[in-house]
């Protein structure tokens, strides 16, 4: 697929041309209008020619700036899952008992990072669905929606319970939050940092592997091989999370 990289300060966003209009996955921060704006001019795209908004999951790196699109192209059709239509109205991240960061070594890393960070809030602006809103209920061929794709969304929960890759029938995966490429070196093992439920995890990280993606574009971090989720699969299990502080 002819995909462009829209880097933001932390997320990847993904452009995906589908004929007359662009498939947009995932937003950035509140904000990180700005930026995104700058890297849209980039990439040779306006807003107006964003004719979907595919969000992975509801967290505020990730649908931060979809009420800002929305106000600038009221035609866009946003793509999220039926079960996340509740969280995002209420503009703020939702954790199971089970939630936490993948190891103590991130989890150290990112209790500094939320002591001095005065913008790491968790929040966002609450977005309410609207009639043109497409609801994902399991997983779903682009061309049963009209968009000319060769590609299915699939649901693939565990770090958060709303959250939709995007796999396409020539291998490549635009993957959001269920793997990353980011703090390697802290023994991040391509997981993303902090994770709702490890089993529900791992068990994305399959179904990825059993319909063969080939490179997996994370919303952290550069690419990398599909095999690299066969290398790493399950290894957190026996390191153990750190759950969130209640």
């Amino acid at each position: 697929m002819d995909i462009r990289i829209l880097k933001l300060k932390v997320t990847n966003c993904y452009l995906v041309r589908a004929d007359r209009h662009y498939l947009l996955v995932d937003t950035g921060y509140e904000y990180e209008w700005a930026l995104f704006c700058q890297r849209l001019q980039e990439a040779g795209v306006s807003v107006d020619q964003i004719g979907y908004v595919l969000l992975t999951h509801h967290h505020d790196d990730h649908a931060g700036l979809l009420n800002s699109i929305v106000e600038c192209n009221p035609n866009v059709r946003v793509i999220v899952s039926a079960r996340g239509t509740k969280i995002l109205a209420t503009g703020q991240h939702f954790h199971t008992a089970e939630a936490g960061y993948i190891n103590r070594r991130i989890g150290f890393l990112l209790s500094l990072k939320g002591r001095f960070d005065k913008k790491w809030t968790h929040t966002f602006p609450p977005y309410r669905e609207r009639e043109n809103d497409v609801l994902i209920t399991g997983d779903t061929r682009f061309e049963e929606l009209g968009i000319p794709l060769a590609g299915s969304i699939i649901e693939t929960p565990g770090h958060s319970p709303d959250h939709l890759s995007v796999l396409f029938d020539d291998g490549d995966c635009l993957a959001g939050d269920t793997a990353a490429n980011f703090l390697q070196w802290a023994g991040a093992k391509y997981c993303v940092i902090a994770v709702d439920d490890l089993d529900q995890y791992y068990a994305s990280w399959q179904k990825m592997i059993d319909a063969s993606a080939q490179r997996v574009f994370p919303s952290h971090g550069k690419p990398f091989a599909g095999e690299a989720l066969r290398q790493n699969f399950g290894k957190h299990r026996k390191e153990g999370m750190m759950l969130f502080a209640r």
